[in-house]
């Protein structure tokens, strides 16, 4: 076997390892689509919000004081300029909140939008065969101050190191 073999198995290794221990720790459910799962734990740590049971949940990702929150989750490449979220519900939705997370392709926070659902609706393209809602178009207000909301949790800077 050669170097580049062993290491590719270490590597598999690794990360079938790291995947039992996150699922351990309650921070993915499956193997499915982790960056959906980092998200979604990622904002219900943020918040302490409380996570449906089922990862397949019609409408919303978690509740918090009675509000259902929907998380969409990307990460994003360097090379990749497409800056809008699938926004495939009908305004009837069971959602109060919907929250767009934006990692880097090496899982650094970029960015996190918390909208209103009722703002949500309104910004959502109405011209696309796809609706979507485009970040440029999100108000500032909507958006997380990273530094200021993760400053007490060393769990969560994590996300946002340099």
């Amino acid at each position: 076997m050669t170097n580049l073999e062993e290491e590719k198995i270490e590597a598999i290794q690794n990360f079938l390892s790291a995947s039992r221990k996150l699922k351990e720790l309650g921070i993915i459910n499956n193997k499915r689509d982790f960056t959906s799962q980092l998200g979604e734990w990622l904002i219900s740590e943020m918040y302490g919000a409380t996570l449906a049971d089922n990862g397949k949940q019609q409408d919303w990702d978690m509740q918090l004081d009675g509000k259902f929150i929907q998380v969409k989750t990307h990460s994003k490449a360097n090379t990749t300029s497409r800056s809008e979220t699938d926004f495939k519900y009908s305004d009837n939705a069971k959602i109060d909140v919907f929250i767009i997370v934006v990692f880097t392709e090496d899982y650094i926070l970029k960015e996190i939008f918390e909208i209103p659902w009722k703002l949500a609706i309104q910004l959502k393209t109405k011209d696309t065969k796809t609706p979507v809602i485009t970040w440029s178009k999100i108000p500032k207000d909507c958006r997380i101050n990273l530094e200021e909301k993760f400053e007490s949790n060393k769990l969560l800077r994590f996300f946002i190191r340099n």
